[in-house]
């Protein structure tokens, strides 16, 4: 077994541009999917350009959009409302590095390994350190999964519909978009989905409050431990999913060159950056008080107006579903390639086979614990951000140590510099989290 494992090591550190010999398989039978690196860009014209820039949109973009999930939207907008932009605007400037930092890292382990991460987490740390990694994620992602349901079914009350049944259409509409047996197939559907998040940047500028309300919010003391505020941002930016969602859709996608992966990963970051900002400017202008907490799209029909509500309303239906639909699956692909032999070939999805009913279990469960009576979905989002936070230092410890594996990454192993820039990354976590919980 530990030939036959050296072997798979070997025949990853082969240069580039040298196909895998046939041999060189995975322990669920698969072999290293080969991913293109440095194909070039083609004719310098501007339909080239515009085809370009429309095939590199995948796994960073939607991995991203969906890290400003419905419950990162609640969160940012109570933390614009509790008059904290003095502390979370900074911090949200602040994070912009680590976040692109991390996803870069996933990016490399992915373009190298070609293989799903949980395989190559079992390879470098052993496999019930990859299980407890697993389970952990999954039990975090399905709180996560809670706040989603949370949000859409917030937008749907709001027009009408009881909460049990529009909690019965988004569970329906979820399983629905993630029903193809082939993931490339369910990107595609998912990035369609995601331009509605842009109904987010219409309803700041139809907000109905005068623009010296952001005076007060930088101004003003927040209502709120900022800790615990700041916490929950930092766990919104960099969830541990990311880590797996990054690394298993590359995979499992559509073939494009690491030029067009590069560029996927920052317009990523750029759009998660830009409507974050503007729903934190959302909440500023029109602060409140618990009731912000309690019911935050009547609140913001109420104190922005009608039409800046409508969007608001759009923009987090969208958010919640695109975010439902990437969370559970990359929750999927963690334990099913953590316990399982995994999938038969690269562009399954991961929902397939006695898998869809772990999906539909998972899915049901988050919107059966929306019906508990008295809940609070500001703060519930803000705790589901915020146990994001508290584990992803274990995450960055497992993703240096795969990053710094020579017989794993081969060349592109990370250096000194990277792999004290990553401790530093998860220390500031860790101490975030502590401060955040006991301050």
């Amino acid at each position: 077994m530990a030939n036959s494992g050296q072997e798979w090591i070997t025949r990853q550190n082969r240069p580039e541009g040298m196909a895998p010999a046939a041999s060189a398989r995975s322990s669920n039978g698969l072999r290293p999917r080969p991913i293109p690196h440095n194909e070039p860009l083609g004719p310098h014209t501007v339909v080239s350009r515009v085809a370009f820039f429309l095939a590199a949109l995948g796994p960073g973009v939607l991995g991203l959009c969906a890290d400003n999930d419905a419950g990162g939207m609640l969160s940012y907008l109570v933390t614009g409302a509790s008059h904290s932009l003095a502390w979370m605007v900074p911090t949200l400037l602040a994070l912009v590095f680590p976040t692109l930092f991390i996803q870069w890292l996933a990016l490399r382990l992915a373009l190298t390994t070609r293989l799903p991460y949980s395989k190559v987490l079992i390879r470098v740390v052993g496999r019930p350190a990859a299980i407890v990694e697993a389970v952990a994620v999954y039990g975090i992602n399905s709180l996560i999964l809670v706040t989603e349901f949370m949000g859409m079914s917030l937008v749907l009350r709001q027009v009408g519909l009881p909460i049990p049944l529009a909690l019965a259409l988004t569970l329906g509409l979820i399983v629905y978009l993630t029903s193809a047996h082939v993931y490339p197939r369910i990107e595609r559907l998912l990035l369609w989905t995601a331009l509605a998040n842009l109904a987010f940047i219409p309803a700041l500028l139809f907000v109905h409050r005068a623009p010296h309300a952001l005076a007060t919010a930088f101004t003003a003391s927040p209502t709120i431990n900022p800790w615990f505020l700041l916490l929950a941002m930092a766990g919104n930016a960099v969830a541990p999913w990311m880590v797996y969602w990054q690394q298993n859709a590359v995979w499992a996608g559509t073939s494009r060159t690491r030029q067009q992966r590069v560029w996927d990963l920052s317009l990523g970051v750029a759009a998660w950056v830009v409507m974050a900002s503007v729903v934190l400017w959302l909440g500023a202008l029109t602060p409140g008080s618990q009731s912000a907490f309690q019911s935050p799209i009547a609140w913001i029909f109420r104190r922005g107006g009608h039409v800046a509500g409508t969007l608001f309303a759009v923009g987090l239906f969208d958010a919640g579903l695109l975010a439902a639909c990437t969370v559970s699956l990359s929750s999927l692909w963690t334990v099913r390639e953590a316990v399982g032999r995994g999938a038969r070939c690269p562009s399954e999805a991961p929902n397939r086979g006695k898998w869809m009913a772990v999906h539909v279990l998972t899915l049901g469960a988050a919107a059966g614990f929306v019906l508990i009576p008295g809940l609070s979905p500001g703060w519930v989002a803000l705790w589901a951000q915020a146990a994001g936070a508290v584990w992803l230092p274990v995450t960055l410890i497992l993703l240096g140590l795969v990053a710094r594996n020579a017989n794993v990454m081969g060349r592109r192993a990370i250096g000194p510099l990277a792999q004290v820039t990553l401790g530093l990354v998860a220390a500031v976590f860790l101490a975030v989290g502590i401060l955040g919980l006991l301050a």
